[in-house]
């Protein structure tokens, strides 16, 4: 008696199921949003903007790199007269200080260098997390207003992937691609080339 309750209660939410489907066809929309992410201009002027910040600190390594080589002809200068075995005993003791002192300066200055680069490297990246987080939550916004304004029921993304670097959807019947409108929409406050 019990088993024949349970094939009823399938069969009625079977049917119930397939009637509401029949009776009301759900409006479905697709997009990508790392292409929406990608080529959204606000994206692409805070990766501009970031690109420039890590070339500054790199030009900033580049120039402390110069002083650093030229400490290092220094010390091969110097260490090129100490193997001199004409040269007198006061001079040899100079030259032996002089490389000391420039050889720990050197040190110093490698590692104030690696220290500075990594500190400022890793405040760029967690400004540009939080703005590219920043960005993909407006866009993500933007996609669930356009949504609802145009009455969709569903709107999945297709860029989605799984463990294995699958697509999540491998076909969706009737499912409208809303990428390129939500481009559009996205990037008509963009500013002009002729402005920038």
């Amino acid at each position: 008696m019990r088993e024949l309750k349970q094939i009823y209660l399938i069969v009625l939410l079977s049917v119930v199921a397939v009637a509401t489907s029949v009776a009301e066809k759900p409006n479905i929309g697709m997009v990508d949003m790392q292409k929406l992410f990608a080529q959204y201009y606000r994206t692409e002027a805070a990766q501009k903007q970031f690109n420039q910040d890590y070339a500054g600190i790199q030009k900033k390594v580049n120039q402390q790199l110069e002083v650093i080589n030229e400490m290092i002809s220094q010390l091969k200068f110097l260490a090129e007269n100490l193997k001199s075995e004409s040269l007198d005993e006061n001079l040899k003791q100079k030259y032996s200080q002089e490389f000391q002192l420039i050889d720990q300066q050197r040190k110093m200055l490698i590692d104030e260098m690696k220290r500075a680069e990594y500190e400022e490297k890793k405040e760029v990246a967690r400004r540009k997390s939080a703005s590219m987080q920043g960005i993909m939550t407006e866009v993500r916004a933007k996609v669930v207003s356009f949504a609802e304004k145009q009455e969709y029921d569903f709107v999945f993304d297709k860029s989605g992937k799984n463990t294995n670097q699958i697509s999540f959807f491998i076909y969706l019947k009737d499912a409208t691609d809303i990428t390129a409108m939500m481009l559009k929409e996205l990037n008509k406050l963009a500013p002009t080339a002729a402005s920038e």
